[in-house]
């Protein structure tokens, strides 16, 4: 009888353990940039910034294009982590509300996804975000 009991708790313990793994939602890999964006094409466009976002794995900008004719594409742009961007001294420069021309690599689905590269602000300064690493020598040069 109590071996009974015991196969019976396993089985619903693995009953519960079954339907937690089916019923959880999927998790995305992290993976190499170069899966997701074409690295060797430079996209471009003038927008809206509507969120900065510092979550991990990638910090994230949302964008807003006006085209001529009036109707607004959405835009969103990854980066680095924010652990890069805020020892670049990245961080609070990026302000919602402010136009930006943006370059970026675009996705290789064709969505308004990409990898930033450069973004001139409103001022005219312009700010290189490498694909790599923001801290590094050669982007440090370039965004003083």
């Amino acid at each position: 009888m109590k071996a009974l009991k015991v196969l019976g708790a396993a089985a619903i313990v693995a009953m519960v353990m079954a339907v937690g793994f089916v019923s959880a939602p999927p998790v995305a890999a992290h993976h190499a940039i170069q899966a997701e964006y074409d690295m060797n094409e430079i996209g471009s466009f003038t927008g809206k910034l509507t969120r900065f976002a510092m979550i991990n794995p990638h910090v994230r900008w949302l964008f807003e294009e006006t085209k001529p004719d009036g109707t607004v594409e959405e835009w969103e742009m990854s980066g680095a982590g924010p652990g890069a961007l805020r020892q670049a001294g990245l961080v609070r420069i990026f302000k919602v509300g402010d136009v930006y021309d943006v370059t970026f690599a675009p996705a290789f689905n064709g969505a308004n996804l990409g990898r930033v590269r450069q973004m001139t602000f409103p001022d005219g300064r312009v700010v290189t975000l490498f694909h790599e690493d923001p801290t590094s020598e050669e982007a440090q040069q370039l965004n003083q």
